[in-house]
């Protein structure tokens, strides 16, 4: 078995060729001998009874309570996420830019900040679960020689859940010192996990896919144009009823009429001058400048067409504003010619 480790390391070019297993240079000796030692560890069976420190009444130290040293083993889940993941498996020259940058692809943390970002829900859930289940069980190991509402592991993950979740019904609780500090660390990495949970999922969730977006910009875009359309239609009426009041009303209806048409002409002014949302928007933007198909000179080209359209858009609103404007003078000497 240390053989096949050195070899397949060997091939991925992780250790020279005339590296061995227990060769000083492989590094593999002592890590051998301490993961060894780790997953050795454990206590007898019947050991439950055997007590072997007493602090007051509750702090009850039994044998079988060191048998959470088993849970230094849990770097073992790590490492087969890795293996899962590919980054144990890297090819050398991921490895050499790895080195440049200072970039361990071997580490289980960059593992596991790789996997909350390609898996974010499927992650923080298995994190939870794992919290939640090493947690339980440390707790049933500490409280179970003294605590008689931690009878069995039942109780211990009724205590966990609702400690994370931040319930907290009161009906049980840790008496040992042990069962205290297990518990307080674990609601402390569980609610950390269930806020990471709601980020991830609630915020994420929340957010408009880039075809939502598009029709979104899409129905504010003709909003704006039939605000415009319905801002112009009340200026030509509140023009021709200030042209009635000056023939047939007294002059404080006339003065009334003449305030709303100034406030309609001021109103459909402020529409004239703002700026249409984008029907393209910046998503088309965004994945124009994300994608890695497109080389420097079709990008160029593209941008090149992008800015002709935009100076082709200016221009026709420019010119359909000044025809509009033309327009509503013309209407408007019609109008005091008519009077």
């Amino acid at each position: 078995m240390s053989e096949t480790v050195c070899k397949s390391k060997i091939l991925a070019k992780q250790l020279p060729p005339y590296a061995t297993f227990f060769s000083a240079c492989s590094g593999l000796r002592s890590r051998f001998l301490l993961e060894a030692l780790v997953c050795t560890v454990h206590m007898p069976l019947l050991s439950a009874d055997r007590k072997i420190w007493r602090w007051r009444e509750y702090n009850v130290l039994c044998l079988d309570q060191l048998d959470v040293l088993v849970f230094t083993r849990i770097y073992l889940l790590g490492r087969v996420l890795r293996n899962q993941m590919g980054l144990n498996s890297a090819s050398h020259e991921a490895r050499l830019i790895g080195s440049i940058h200072h970039v361990n692809l071997s580490s289980i943390w960059l593992t596991i900040k790789f996997s909350f970002q390609k898996f974010p829900f499927e992650a923080t859930l298995g994190l939870l679960t794992v919290d939640w289940y090493l947690t339980s069980v440390a707790l049933n190991f500490f409280e179970r020689a003294s605590n008689p509402t931690e009878t069995n592991v039942s109780d211990a993950f009724w205590l966990t859940i609702v400690t994370i979740t931040g319930v907290g019904y009161g009906d049980t609780s840790p008496w040992t010192l042990g069962g205290k500090v297990v518990i307080a660390i674990g609601g402390i990495i569980g609610g950390m996990v269930i806020a990471c949970l709601l980020r991830v999922v609630l915020i994420d969730a929340l957010q408009l896919s880039p075809q939502e977006q598009t029709v979104l910009d899409v129905a504010r875009f003709y909003r704006f144009v039939r605000q415009r359309k319905v801002g112009a239609a009340v200026l030509v009426q509140q023009t021709w009823r200030w042209h009635r009041a000056k023939t047939t009303s007294t002059s404080s209806q006339t003065r009334t009429q003449k305030v709303r048409l100034y406030a309609a002409a001021e109103a459909f002014r402020l529409l004239r001058f703002v700026q249409p949302p984008s029907l393209a928007g910046d998503t088309y933007s965004n994945s124009l400048w994300s994608s890695s198909s497109i080389s420097k000179a079709s990008m160029a080209d593209v941008l090149a067409k992008r800015a002709e359209r935009l100076c082709d858009n200016i221009e026709n609103r420019s010119a359909t504003s000044c025809a509009e404007l033309k327009r509503t003078a013309e209407l408007f000497h019609v109008i005091a010619a008519s009077s």
